[in-house]
């Protein structure tokens, strides 16, 4: 994400350097010509004493000139900052993707754009700075915005350490802006649990209409979730679920997307009436950017055109952001029933996005969950491979050093609470299976993660799907599952094992497939097996003609049986082996329809992909 403005280049006045011994000395004069209580004359009952009051009057411009003083030293590092800022080509305007106040948004696509590494000038200028805040912060321990710079800035400079030491002293009026300093600190050092407790104590003790403005979602969520949020009749429960599915990963502990929000409307409070590289001053629209989108990872600064003084400053935040929020159709059972619904992030302008401080890059897993039924209680398995140093895209992901594990799980959600998850250490670029619970509910969201820390890089596939109940006797099918070349394991127990852990194939290999049949066996009837392989995703003129008899069947393989349904109500588990004929790469279907006593026959299927 790119933010870009044209700010105007007429020329500030500075504002005069206060010396700062200078006002110590005059305020220590000032003080000493104050009567001595001690020797002074007696005051009558009641008196107010005019030593009293002239001191404090002393101490309260004291404390006005030390915090313009701070604000001096502020702006002359950003002055600092603007001249030694990388210089970029101008490239002319570019089209917004959004225009927010002051303020041009669009993505640029540059993937493999990383901030430069900061000049010497720079480095030094800041820590010149936060030494004179540091000084400052001791004459005035209760101003909450010389604390926040001080706070914002040793951040900036990876000092995190000693912020959070600085965010643990804090003694301003008004714990809660301590506390969200605090968690702001400790949500970039990845502590993520501390910092949500952290934030939390914050929003309970800040003022009411503050609390409204950060908890509210209007700046974070697009048109179709604020709508669906509106329809909820618990919308704190509702909100609380948006924020629980947004955590990027359920493999960390603590929501890193929450406090990650939080953190936003931290910065903003610590930079409001601050100088910013971009030369105008902190406003609404500054604030719902940086809540959306988060503070830029480096600025750049054009050079100017052939004949012009004017530049343009350019905020860029690290491109691996992404949108966190579900799609809407994965919150609640829609049109296709039971059927999961795929967590897909569309390529449009995100209404925000966010980047988590452990990840550089968030790919895709290559795999497959699926469901089957039991007594009070769903099981979900899944299989993928964990990912490994061969990296989607370059740049993509970092180099590993050594062995260094990877973590995954498998994740079920419902009414934003964790029902159900296993976890595993595997190796890079090895299978992961896992088996998992949950209990009947009308819906949820399945999620398999895989993260590798040390690449900072981490795989994901989540989807929304339904948990009801089976009603005993009706007929019901299972999700199919693909296994592992000439596996025929006899129960769901002995599958796990024999996962195919990808949804690829060769052309010409032949598929093998499970799945679980329910409400057989009080009618001892027998059961008909159709199963098919099929093109996904034709085109318009494939099917017109098909139609006119022009072009062949959809089905380019096809096997069916009978056999007896089982003696008992328990489900009826089955795998077989469809032979593929040589395909051409892209993706197909197996589909597989079962049939019992004249009951309406009932439909499963499983993607997969030719290579």
């Amino acid at each position: 994400m790119v933010v870009r403005i044209h700010p105007g280049q007429s020329a500030r006045r500075r504002p005069p350097r206060v010396a700062l011994r200078a006002l110590l000395i005059a305020a220590a004069t000032s003080l000493a010509s104050c009567p001595n209580p001690a020797t002074g004359p007696a005051l009558a009952a009641g008196e107010p004493d005019p030593g009293s009051r002239r001191v404090a009057t002393i101490a309260q411009a004291d404390s006005v000139a030390i915090h313009r003083y701070a604000r001096t030293l502020q702006a002359r590092f950003e002055r600092l900052r603007l001249r030694e800022l990388p210089r970029i080509p101008g490239g002319g305007s570019h089209e917004c993707d959004e225009i927010i106040g002051r303020l041009c948004v669009w993505d640029d696509g540059y993937d493999d754009w990383k901030p430069k590494e900061e000049s010497a000038k720079i480095r030094a200028g800041r820590s010149e700075l936060l030494a004179g805040l540091d000084s400052l912060g001791a004459l005035l321990p209760g101003d909450h915005w010389i604390f926040g710079q001080r706070i914002r800035y040793l951040a900036e400079a990876g000092r995190l350490v000693a912020a959070e030491a600085l965010g643990r002293r804090c003694t301003l009026p008004g714990q809660w802006r301590c506390d969200a300093y605090l968690g702001y600190v400790l949500h970039n050092r990845a502590d993520f649990a501390r910092a949500e407790r952290a934030f939390r104590r914050a929003i309970a003790a800040m003022p009411e209409d503050v609390r409204r403005q950060w908890t509210a979602p209007r700046y974070v969520l697009d048109r179709e979730l604020r709508l669906w949020h509106s329809e909820q009749p618990d919308s704190a429960a509702a909100l609380e679920r948006l924020w629980m599915l947004a955590d990027p990963l359920f493999l960390t502990e603590g929501n890193d997307r929450w406090t990650g929000h939080m953190s936003r409307w931290s910065y903003s409070m610590s930079a409001d009436r601050a100088r910013n590289p971009y030369e105008l001053s902190w406003g609404d629209d500054f604030t719902e950017v940086v809540v959306r989108y988060g503070w830029p990872a480096g600025w750049e600064r054009t050079w100017p055109r052939i004949g012009q003084s004017s530049y343009t400053i350019v905020g860029r935040d690290l491109p691996g952001a992404i949108r966190t929020f579900p799609p809407r159709e994965v919150l609640a059972r829609g049109p296709a029933g039971e059927e999961p619904v795929a967590w897909e992030m569309p390529e449009r302008h995100p209404r925000s996005a966010y980047l988590p401080p452990y990840l550089d890059s968030l790919g895709a897993v290559d795999g497959q969950a699926a469901r089957f039924w039991r007594s009070g209680h769903v099981v979900v398995v899944a299989a993928w491979t964990a990912p490994d140093d061969e990296a989607d895209s370059p740049g993509a992901r970092r180099a590993r050093s050594g062995d260094a594990p990877v973590l995954a799980g498998l994740f079920v959600e419902q009414e934003g609470k964790i029902r159900g998850e296993a976890r595993v250490v595997a190796a890079p670029g090895g299978p992961v299976r896992l088996r998992t619970s949950a209990p009947w509910a009308d819906w949820g969201t399945v999620s398999l993660e895989a993260w590798d820390p040390e690449a900072r890089h981490a795989d994901r596939f989540r989807a929304g799907m339904g948990f009801r109940q089976l009603t005993p006797g009706l007929l019901a099918v299972s999700d199919l599952v693909l296994l592992d070349a000439g596996a025929e394991p006899g129960r769901l127990e002995d599958a796990i094992g024999v996962l195919r852990t990808s949804t690829e194939v060769n052309s010409g290999e032949a598929l093998a497939v499970a799945l679980e049949v329910y409400g057989l066996g009080v009618r001892g009837e027998a059961v008909r097996f159709d199963t098919w392989v099929e093109r996904r995703g034709e085109g318009f003129l494939a099917r017109i003609g098909r139609w006119l008899r022009l072009a062949g069947p959809r089905e380019v393989v096809s096997v069916s049986w009978d056999e007896a349904g089982p003696r008992g109500a328990e489900p009826m588990f089955r795998t077989f082996t469809i032979g593929l004929p040589e395909l051409t790469p892209g993706g197909y279907d197996v589909v597989v329809e079962v049939s019992a006593g004249g009951r309406p026959p009932l439909t499963a299927r499983r993607g997969f992909a030719v290579r």
